[in-house]
C-alpha cells in the first residue's frame, strides 16, 4: 500500500489539512481520534497511516512524523522484551507492544526511505521487522513457528499469544518490502511462511475471516479447530466487521483474488454500511442486549477500496455512507447509530478518514 495520489483530490486535500491542523500532538505523533472519550491518545498506528497519506503531497510533514516514530522506537531499545517495537498508545500508563503496530510502522518507514533515501528509516524498518520476527518464536508462545507473530508483549515480558490477522494481515507485505530492499533472507523467509499460513488458514469455509487463533496456554500443537470468532456463545458466532475487511484487504495485497471473491460474495452491507458486530452465520447485527446497534464507517471505505481493487463496480450506497460521515472540518466521524445520531460524541477518527478519502 504505497502513499497515494488521492491526497491531492478535494476530499483528500481537506483530510490532509485536518490531520495537519488537528491531529498532530506536541510529541510529533498523531492522535487517533478528534473528540470523544479517547481524543488525547497518541497512536503509532494513526501516525503511520498519516505518513502513508501525506507523503505524496506533504513530504516534509510526513518526514517529521517519521522522525517522531523513530524517537518513540528508540525509547525502548534497551528493553529486552520490547526493543524494536512501539507502544500502541504512546502516552498511556500501561503499554502494550503490538505486532500489528510494528508491521504498519514497517510499511511507513519503508515508504519514507524510498522517498528520502534516509537510511535511518530503513534501519527503523529493520528493527520493526526484527521485533515481528521475535514475536513468532519461543516455545512458550507457540509449539511450532507458523510464520505469524503473536499479538502483543509488555515491557515486563507479559504477552498475549493469540494470532490475530486483521491489521497484521493488512500490512504483512511490509516484511516483503523490507526484506527485498535490505536483502535480509530471514525476513523474506518469514514473509513467505507467514503468507502461506494466512492464505491457507485464516478464512472460514463460508468466506468470512476468523477473528484469531488461540494457541492455548501452555500452547498445544497447531490445529485448525482452534481458530476463533470474536465471540462464540449463546448468541452465536460473532465477528467484528472491520477486522474481517482488513483481513480481506490483506489477502488481496498478498496476491490472492480467490479469498477476496469468496469474502465479497459472503459480506452483507446494509445500504452500503456495516454493523460493527455481525453474526457470522446469519450476517445480521449482533450486539449485546441493551447496546444500541451502530455502523462502523471505516468499513464502508475499506469495502469500497476492496471492490475497486477486485475490479468490481462501485457501490453507490457505500460511497453515500462515507459522504454522510464527513464532518465540516475535513475529518470523518467513525460511527453512526442505526437509528439516528453519531457514536462517541460524533468523534472523528484518522483511520476512518484515510479509507473514506481514499474512496471518494
Amino acid at each position: 500500500m504505497p502513499y497515494n495520489a488521492r491526497a491531492a483530490d478535494s476530499a483528500g486535500a481537506a483530510f490532509s489539512d485536518w490531520i495537519l491542523k488537528y491531529q498532530i500532538a506536541p510529541s510529533g505523533l498523531c492522535r487517533y481520534f478528534r473528540f470523544g472519550a479517547h481524543a488525547g491518545e497518541e497512536s503509532p498506528l494513526a501516525t503511520a497511516y498519516a505518513i502513508l497519506w501525506l507523503l505524496g503531497t506533504h513530504p516534509s510533514e510526513a518526514r517529521r512524523l517519521g522522525e517522531a516514530l523513530l524517537e518513540l522506537q528508540h525509547a525502548s531499545l534497551e528493553n529486552r522484551n520490547v526493543h524494536g517495537g512501539v507502544p500502541s498508545i504512546a502516552n498511556a500508563r500501561l503499554q502494550f507492544y503490538y505486532s500489528s503496530d510494528a508491521l504498519i510502522c514497517t510499511k511507513a518507514m519503508m515508504a519514507l526511505w524510498r522517498a528520502t533515501h534516509d537510511d535511518r528509516f530503513l534501519g527503523s524498518a529493520g528493527r520493526f521487522a526484527d521485533f515481528v520476527l521475535r514475536m513468532t518464536s519461543g516455545p512458550e508462545f507457540l509449539v511450532s513457528n507458523v510464520g505469524y507473530p503473536m499479538q502483543y508483549v509488555t515491557p515486563e515480558g507479559e504477552y498475549q499469544n493469540s494470532l490475530v490477522p486483521n491489521v497484521g494481515m493488512l500490512f504483512f507485505d511490509a516484511l516483503r518490502d523490507y526484506g527485498q530492499a535490505s536483502g535480509n533472507a530471514r525476513i523474506l523467509q518469514l514473509f513467505e511462511v507467514g503468507k502461506e499460513f494466512l492464505l491457507s488458514e485464516a478464512q472460514a469455509p463460508n468466506g468470512a475471516f476468523y477473528d484469531h487463533y488461540d494457541p492455548g496456554y501452555p500452547p498445544v500443537r497447531y490445529t485448525r479447530s482452534r481458530w476463533r470468532w470474536f465471540k462464540n456463545d449463546g448468541d452465536g458466532k460473532i465477528a467484528i466487521s472491520d477486522n474481517m475487511l482488513m483481513s480481506a484487504l490483506g489477502a488481496q495485497l498478498l496476491g490472492d483474488g480467490t479469498h477476496v471473491a469468496r469474502f465479497l460474495d459472503w459480506v452483507h452491507p446494509v445500504d452500503g454500511a456495516f454493523y460493527a458486530y455481525v453474526n457470522v452465520e446469519s450476517r445480521q447485527p449482533a450486539f449485546v442486549r441493551g447496546d444500541q446497534p451502530y455502523f462502523d464507517i471505516v468499513c464502508s471505505g475499506m469495502y469500497s477500496v476492496l471492490r475497486a481493487r477486485a475490479q468490481r463496480s462501485a457501490d453507490p450506497a457505500a460511497l453515500a455512507a462515507l459522504t454522510a460521515a464527513a464532518a465540516g472540518d475535513g475529518g470523518y466521524r467513525w460511527g453512526k447509530f442505526a437509528g439516528d445520531g453519531w457514536v462517541d460524541s460524533a468523534a472523528e477518527a484518522l483511520v476512518t478518514g484515510y479509507w473514506a478519502a481514499l474512496s471518494l
